[in-house]
């Protein structure tokens, strides 16, 4: 199982933004998550706020699964959500805090635990109880990137991932503050596009997203390929 928790952390780490969907109707989300999986991105988190959550996991885990895409549950608060996100095909729990219940549910059953926290304490907290990933959330209300920035300095080999919002311009510059990835959630799925149900204007958004995520590792890798 601890193979399959380092793959899906690599895997995160590979896409370095996660599409979150949060929505007040399932047809929407499922909409979203279609449009998300076929523009680019393989880690789509579908939160348990969300109206039918673990049948929208499932319905995309068993459609674009076999493509590459992992699936996340967010809003996990408790070992029964996480049971059920399971049981659906979610692979990844994310939490807005950290619960014990939620990390050990993860740790014995090879999930990948992105737990929720704020504060350097509460940051080491998740990361020495076993959590894959802490979610440094509200990322944007803590400082943005700054923040990121002047926690790294003494707390250093803990993956931080920027939980939203966060704009779509401002991918780069997290990332470029430490941050291994980031949530994107209403900046892919504006409230009017989806009330709207501009989906294509919503692809547009997903493929710029990813457009920006792979030119850096592009680039990243171009960089590392030169001899001198």
């Amino acid at each position: 199982m601890a193979d399959r928790t380092d793959e899906l952390l690599d895997h995160v780490l590979r896409q370095a933004a996660i599409a979150v969907i949060r929505e007040d109707s399932e047809e929407a989300a499922w909409e979203l998550g279609r449009c998300y999986a076929e523009n680019g991105f393989g880690a789509i988190e579908v939160t348990m706020t969300t109206p039918g959550a673990t049948a929208i996991i499932a319905r995309l885990k068993e459609r674009y699964g076999g493509r590459g895409v992992v699936l996340a549950a967010g809003t996990v608060r408790s070992s029964e959500e996480a049971a059920a996100s399971r049981k659906a095909g979610a692979e990844i729990l994310v939490s807005p805090h950290t619960d014990l219940r939620v990390i050990d549910y993860a740790l014995e059953h090879g999930l990948l635990c992105v737990a929720g926290a704020a504060t350097p304490t509460e940051i080491i907290r998740a990361w020495e109880a076993g959590a894959g990933i802490v979610k440094v959330y509200p990322a944007r209300h803590l400082g943005g990137p700054d923040y990121f920035r002047t926690i790294l300095g003494p707390i250093r080999g803990v993956p931080m991932l920027a939980g939203g919002p966060v704009g779509l311009d401002e991918i780069e510059t997290y990332l470029d503050a430490g941050a291994v990835a980031v949530n994107l959630g209403t900046s892919l799925a504006p409230p009017e596009r989806v009330k709207a149900r501009d989906w294509d204007a919503i692809a547009k958004l997903a493929q710029r997203a990813v457009s920006i995520v792979r030119s850096r590792s592009e680039a990243a890798h171009d960089s590392k390929s030169v001899v001198h």
